[in-house]
């Protein structure tokens, strides 16, 4: 019996084959008229390393939709299934009048080396994954023949045959985009220079507040702050595509993007602890007006002088702080260092 997380990972890959997502999200990449791609930046990336964290954190940064894969790996057996081709029903449950009848056994197949950790991976990026802002691509096969229960009937069987694969062959028409190994793009097989310059120069920046959050913090903060997601995509975005092709060039820009980014986080640190500290002063006179305003209404007048104790305005001016911090929030979350001083909150030192 597979543990919970090789559990999770089969249930996956079954859902993936039986529901023919495969097809459905090739069909999107290359576009609605099979000429081209629709949507800049949807990057459909075949990791070769055992760990897709690394990938998974920086390539969601940039991306509206990360369709990822991780071919090459050991054929795994998922499931058997048996059913009578004349009733449709379990064999061991047929009627009389399929005694005779053929068989159908359809058998479930993917590439992968490791049920638990693509289980672990799946659970921890559950959050992206319901939201559609990744997209887990396995390959997979199904098997399907036939078995006669007649006398000395012989079966028939069909070859392996592919129900979603990601192009990784010569083909004009594939839907791959980016090769990774070793935390590098080595291949670009689409040739598109757009998702090339978006998801290579990220690869190679320094952002420890990413390698300290774990995977599970990290798709939850990004599912909860959507609009701080989209204010740090496109920054991001933007300082991807300047980065220059020459590899000198693009390694000194890089460093002084490193430096920036560091600077902003910081920066935004301060602005929140800042906040934060006016707003302690605010929460609690907004509460002490609220039970004011309270004994005023049930005593009447004769409590009202405990209003002139919380300065001008008493109650009403409390609740203007407070909606006014409200509004302050909502700005830094525009920021695009917000997201990431908040996965540096999580992040812990190595």
């Amino acid at each position: 019996m597979p543990d919970d997380a090789a559990a999770h990972a089969i249930r996956y890959l079954i859902d993936f084959i039986d529901g023919n997502r495969g097809e459905t999200i090739v069909r999107e990449l290359q576009g609605a008229d099979g000429s081209g791609r629709t949507r800049p930046f949807d990057v459909s990336v075949a990791s070769l390393d055992t760990d897709l964290s690394f990938l998974t954190k920086r390539a969601t940064l940039v991306t509206a939709k990360l369709i990822l894969s991780q071919p090459g790996g050991e054929h795994r057996y998922l499931v058997n299934r048996e059913t009578c081709k004349w009733c449709g029903k379990d064999p061991e449950r047929c009627g009389p009048d399929c005694r005779y009848e053929d068989i159908q056994i359809d058998q479930l197949f993917a590439e992968c080396d490791d049920l638990h950790r693509l289980g672990a991976y799946l659970r921890d990026c559950a959050p992206l994954l319901e939201q559609g802002q990744l997209v887990y691509f396995p390959q997979t096969f199904r098997r399907r023949h036939l078995e006669s229960r007649a006398p000395d009937a012989q079966s028939t069987s069909s070859p392996f045959n592919s129900v979603g694969q990601i192009e990784l062959g010569d083909n004009p028409d594939r839907t791959l985009d980016l090769i990774v190994k070793g935390h590098r793009v080595v291949d670009v097989p689409s040739g598109d220079p757009v998702k090339a310059r978006l998801v290579t120069p990220l690869l190679q920046l320094d952002l420890p507040m990413l390698e300290g959050t774990s995977l599970r913090d990290y798709c939850a903060i990004l599912t909860q702050e959507s609009d701080a997601l989209a204010a740090t995509q496109a920054y991001l975005r933007g300082r991807m595509l300047d980065v220059d092709t020459d590899p000198d060039k693009a390694l000194v820009q890089l460093a002084k993007l490193d430096a920036e980014i560091q600077e902003g986080v910081l920066a935004a640190r301060s602005e929140v602890a800042r906040v934060a500290r006016r707003s302690a002063v605010q929460a609690a006179g907004a509460a002490m007006a609220t039970v004011a305003a309270t004994l005023v209404a049930v005593e009447g007048t004769h409590l009202a002088p405990v209003l002139g104790m919380l300065g001008a305005g008493g109650f009403f001016s409390a609740v203007l702080a407070a909606d006014q911090y409200a509004d302050r929030r909502g700005e830094l979350r525009q920021r695009p260092f917000y997201l990431l001083w908040l996965l540096s909150r999580r992040s812990v030192p190595a």
